[in-house]
């Protein structure tokens, strides 16, 4: 009598026809259709074709066992970002980690990449609120008046925080091409400068600094403020009837920049302190750390990385960044919200 696990529900009818059928025996219909003695009387006895229900193959992690889980998982911000290896190491699981997320999983938990955020004490807060709570009825139309700038750190050897894979063959683990040298990020005095506001991009350059030399209010002035931001502000006019212009709390932006822009009869945008999420220039300057960083990792020339990034900014159209003008009300209710 050849092994099964189950037997077809064809088999099954077939064994209740025969039953039925008072001349044939259980052992005359076992030898007609190959099926066991046994199963013909139980099959007879239940008097139907269809299998019992089975309760399957028994949990390997039980709903305790993904509550004590969760309990770790929940303690801290360091256990929230362990692991599955590290999960089944500190509890000697003998699953597969797919089995692990499927059970979290169910109890709603979800491995997910952590949002970014500024750091913000109960001040900063109070701050953006209100903010957020001013500018919270302004349409697009208004957001467009407003120019938007801000400086951006350019260094050699820019990585950004992803995995780095490449392709290769066994034998090439140690190929000079399929190697991160890890090399240290240098050139912290390059810093750019940009502006732009709804269907144009202004302009956009490098401070020019002596070596040792950094960035401060005076320099600020007479580079940008009495320089390329006064005269992209002064052509706004012909666009727009009262150009805004946006500049965030950082220390260069004040001193001596305060009466300059008073001198000059500047219409300023007073921003909240600690607040890149709602500045739109922050989207262009990730964009371009990603394409550096992603296609430009290894040059090594201060030269040719400043024309690579002057370029990078000339090359985008005017309408490109529109997108992040006409989420500004967005912004606005988001701040709210939270």
């Amino acid at each position: 009598m050849p092994k099964t696990h189950e037997w077809s529900p064809t088999s099954r009818g077939k064994a209740l026809g025969l039953r039925a059928d008072q001349r044939n025996s259980l052992q005359d219909i076992s030898n007609i259709i190959n099926i066991s003695k046994s199963t013909v009387y139980d099959i007879n006895k239940r008097g139907t074709g269809i299998t019992k229900p089975r309760p399957g193959r028994p949990r390997k992690i039980s709903s305790r066992d993904v509550h004590q889980y969760i309990r770790y998982l929940r303690t801290n911000k360091f256990t929230r970002r362990t692991s599955l290896s590290q999960l089944k190491k500190i509890f000697n699981l003998d699953v597969h980690e797919c089995t692990i997320r499927r059970a979290l999983q169910k109890a709603g938990y979800h491995h997910r990449v952590a949002r970014h955020c500024p750091y913000l004490n109960k001040c900063d807060r109070k701050r953006r609120l209100k903010f957020a709570k001013e500018h919270q009825d302004w349409t697009v139309e208004q957001w467009a008046s407003v120019l938007f700038s801000d400086e951006m750190a350019v260094k050699l050897f820019m990585e950004r925080h992803v995995k780095d894979y490449v392709w290769r063959m066994v034998d090439e683990e140690y190929h000079p091409h399929c190697i991160n040298y890890g090399r240290q990020p240098q050139g912290a005095g390059m810093m750019f400068w940009g502006v732009f506001r709804k269907d144009k991009i202004g302009p956009g350059v490098f401070f020019d600094l002596k070596k040792g030399e950094t960035v401060n209010s005076t320099i600020y002035r007479d580079q940008i403020l009495l320089g390329l931001l006064q005269q992209f502000w002064e052509e706004s006019f012909g666009d727009i009837k009262l150009p805004i212009v946006m500049e965030d709390n950082a220390p260069v932006h004040k001193r001596v920049c305060i009466p300059a822009r008073e001198a000059l009869g500047m219409t300023v945008l007073d921003w909240p302190p600690n607040s890149p999420d709602l500045n739109p220039i922050e989207n262009i300057w990730s964009y371009m750390k990603d394409v550096l960083a992603r296609d430009y990792a290894d040059i090594s020339s201060i030269v040719e990385m400043k024309r690579i990034v002057s370029d990078m900014w000339e090359n985008f159209t005017d309408e490109e960044w529109n997108k992040l003008i006409e989420n500004m009300p967005d912004r606005m209710a988001a701040v709210i919200a939270a």
